[in-house]
């Protein structure tokens, strides 16, 4: 529907009939409505088999856009409207036609598919940040036990991130240009010199829900395209640490997956349950970004006013975009999977408490006490720090009853910050 060799030539179809309506009016070229309606049927009743002369025409002439038009004379004659055949691609080029044609494919795809996914995405995500807001757990830097948060917050975090790339999303315009050969408007102004053609151009476009390039060369800039990229390219990233994340959780057991009945995680190892969404996920992400990295940098870099080089990248745009989208897909279907080992992670806190090697540092700083970080560091540096000896070291050290007390209501389970607080603001 968005990005085939079948819908490319339909849109390209599209953009030349909108034109051709557009421009006949413009120059005050009479056109009835009926012959109005006759030019639209020509774009709403496309067939495959229109595709497929469109096709076999560019093999012959070796050139795709050259043969729409091609295909467009011949629907005029038979429609009775040849009167308008010489008025078909008026003073365009090619780019006019096909990257309006992209942009409007690009903008529907982006409404209809991918933001729909992100969208569920984040949904997912916020359920489960809020079912588990109060589940305290230890968090790793570096890979090693650090302090404690909750479950909530660490996935109400990529809630957010995602949130934030979405409204961007949601907002970004999608823009071309129709500006001739070399952005001048050298043909049109040659053949009608007293209209104003950036007006109409501007106009036209906007017609379409598109923005206008005003200054262009043969192609458009693509920084509207460009910063599209950028944003979908700054999603999967934030997909791929969900997922990395995510794995990482399995691994150490904080999480497990429900098994589906009848699937197989090894086929030589029954008792697996293999995080598969998530791999996929983090692996079309990867995909994608590697595509849109090469878009993202040569887009912009046409040689003077025209080289071939876009054309030909830009027809792998709907490979990564379509490859995100599975990531979405996947990743949202593997989050209805996982659930939380709490009592694996409870005895985790339980044997851990030098999680609050920070805190307790920090309230000595607020006293005389002389070195609580050094002192802390002795403590606890590469060690494994229990109740017990936390529990020896408040006795011993020497503050006043208030500190001690204040000291004795911190333990891994009570030391999350505002984690809750967080993962419910999401």
């Amino acid at each position: 529907d968005y990005f085939s060799e079948f819908a490319t030539i339909k849109g390209r179809v599209f953009v030349e009939i909108e034109y051709l309506i557009s421009f006949l009016k413009q120059v005050k070229v009479p056109l009835s409505k009926r012959n109005e309606v006759l030019l639209r049927n020509i774009h709403q009743n496309f067939t495959s088999l229109d595709a497929e002369i469109v096709w076999k025409k560019d093999e012959e002439i070796n050139h795709d856009t050259k043969a729409v038009e091609y295909l467009l004379q011949n629907k005029l004659r038979a429609r009775g409207l040849a009167k308008y055949t010489n008025y078909l691609h008026f003073g365009l080029t090619s780019t006019d036609i096909d990257n309006t044609a992209l942009a409007i494919s690009l903008k529907a795809f982006n409404n209809q598919v991918l933001i729909p996914r992100i969208v569920a995405l984040t949904k997912s995500l916020f359920k489960i940040a809020r079912e588990h807001k109060d589940l305290v757990m230890p968090a790793r830097t570096h890979g090693q036990i650090a302090v404690p948060t909750t479950a909530g917050k660490e996935l109400a975090n990529f809630r957010y991130r995602l949130s934030v790339q979405l409204e961007k999303l949601k907002k970004y315009q999608m823009g071309s240009k129709m500006t001739g050969a070399v952005g001048n408007y050298n043909a049109l102004v040659a053949a009608y010199p007293n209209i104003n053609w950036p007006n109409f151009s501007r106009k036209f476009l906007r017609g379409l829900g598109l923005e206008n390039y005003p200054l262009s060369t043969q192609v458009e800039p693509y920084d509207h395209k460009v910063e599209y990229i950028q944003a979908v390219k700054r999603i999967n990233y934030i997909i791929i640490a969900l997922a990395e994340d995510i794995w990482r959780y399995l691994a150490l057991g904080y999480l497990s997956l429900r098994d589906d009945k009848g699937h197989v995680g090894s086929s030589t190892m029954p008792q697996k349950i293999n995080p598969i969404g998530f791999e996929m996920a983090e692996s079309y992400c990867l995909l994608s970004n590697g595509i849109l990295d090469v878009l993202e940098k040569k887009l912009p870099l046409n040689r003077w006013q025209r080289d071939l080089t876009d054309k030909y990248i830009l027809r792998d745009l709907g490979q990564a975009l379509s490859m995100s989208t599975l990531a979405y897909e996947s990743a949202n279907q593997a989050l209805g999977q996982i659930g939380f080992n709490q009592a694996l992670i409870e005895k985790e806190l339980a044997n851990h408490w030098e999680l609050i090697a920070e805190g307790i540092q920090t309230i000595l700083r607020t006293t005389n006490y002389t070195q609580p970080y050094e002192k802390l560091k002795e403590l606890t540096r590469g060690k494994t720090v229990t109740k017990e000896s936390y529990e020896k070291f408040i006795e011993e050290i020497k503050v006043s009853e208030e500190i001690k007390r204040k000291l004795r209501t911190l333990s891994p389970t009570t030391y999350f910050g505002l984690a809750k607080k967080l993962a419910e603001s999401s």
